[in-house]
């Protein structure tokens, strides 16, 4: 990834997730901005993640790695790596990490367009589309889109996963 990252680390947003999570061992969720954003808009959009995540059950995930980037950003990391660069997150099983695109949080009008025509998701679900679905491939290890879709709508719906047959793949 082109950019250091600023260890904004926040505690209390831990606590908060630790909390409200449905599971008994909560687990160990780090929390980064990369470089380039400032810290207020990081704290906000990292409550904002731990709020959704707040209502799943995340213990099968452990220590697992949460970094926001900012959407100028964005698209040319997607193409350096190959991916579309139309899509909001992506997923490293082997490194543990979920990223996802500041717009997610608080798009432009243009990126706005873009992600409704794209996912056809109201803006003000697409957060939590986007985090459960990488859910779906970091639960399960999965690397199957639809298999991930699925476990996504499950995880929307219930707060939990039941994983069938795990698969294990570089990234997504």
């Amino acid at each position: 990834m082109g950019g250091r990252l600023q260890p904004l680390f926040v505690a209390s947003l831990l606590l908060v997730a630790a909390e409200q999570t449905r599971s008994l061992a909560a687990p160990n969720h780090h929390f980064y901005c990369n470089t380039g954003y400032n810290v207020q808009d990081c704290d906000v959009q990292l409550k904002q993640l731990a709020g959704g995540l707040a209502g799943m059950d995340l213990a099968p995930l452990g220590d697992w790695t949460w970094i926001l980037v900012r959407s100028r950003d964005w698209k040319p990391i997607l193409r350096r790596v190959g991916r579309d660069p139309d899509s909001p997150a992506f997923t490293i099983l082997e490194k543990r990490q979920t990223f996802l695109e500041e717009a997610l949080f608080n798009a432009s009008p243009e990126r706005a367009r873009t992600l409704l025509e794209k996912w056809r998701i109201p803006l003000d679900q697409i957060l939590m589309f986007a985090v459960a679905h990488e859910l779906g491939h970091a639960l399960c290890q999965e690397t199957d889109e639809s298999r991930a879709r699925s476990h996504a709508a499950q995880l929307r719906s219930t707060g939990s996963v039941t994983c069938l047959g795990r698969r294990e793949n570089d990234e997504l």
